[in-house]
């Protein structure tokens, strides 16, 4: 994975879900619970680091044209199996009660919110840009 944003966000959805599961460890409420907010939180970990990996490989060689249909037929198909997988995961993990489904959707939403954070995070990092195209039209 080369792009350090998507980098940033699978790290980012791993503090978070640690914050959120020492958070429900201590305030100790049974409709969340530790397990569950720790399962969503590692699933969206796993479903989302997959999905970069999947995305970047896809497009890591693409050029002006796009990808070929052949490809874009296979990269859907994993989409698709990632997605029914993610699906079956998560009604395995409610049905069996393995874990309360607030405490899943809590961990879960750290998906979310490092999304998020790193959008902000960009925003107000990130130089605007007119001032980049102006910069490399002096340095030229």
């Amino acid at each position: 994975m080369k792009d350090k944003r998507l980098l940033r966000i699978n790290i980012c959805i791993l503090v978070i879900t640690v914050a959120l599961s020492l958070t429900a460890l201590l305030i100790d409420v049974e409709q969340i619970g530790f397990l569950g907010v720790a399962i969503g939180g590692l699933l969206a970990f796993v479903y989302f680091l997959t999905l970069s990996i999947l995305i970047s490989k896809a497009f890591g060689g693409a050029g002006e044209e796009g990808i070929e249909p052949k490809v874009a037929g296979r990269l859907g198909l994993k989409l698709l199996l990632l997605t029914f997988g993610l699906a079956i995961i998560t009604i395995i993990v409610i049905l069996t009660r393995l874990c309360q489904p607030f405490g899943f959707l809590i961990g879960f939403s750290a998906l979310f919110g490092s999304i998020a954070f790193e959008t902000m995070a960009y925003l107000a990092f990130s130089k605007p840009q007119t001032e980049s195209e102006n910069e490399a039209t002096d340095n030229n």
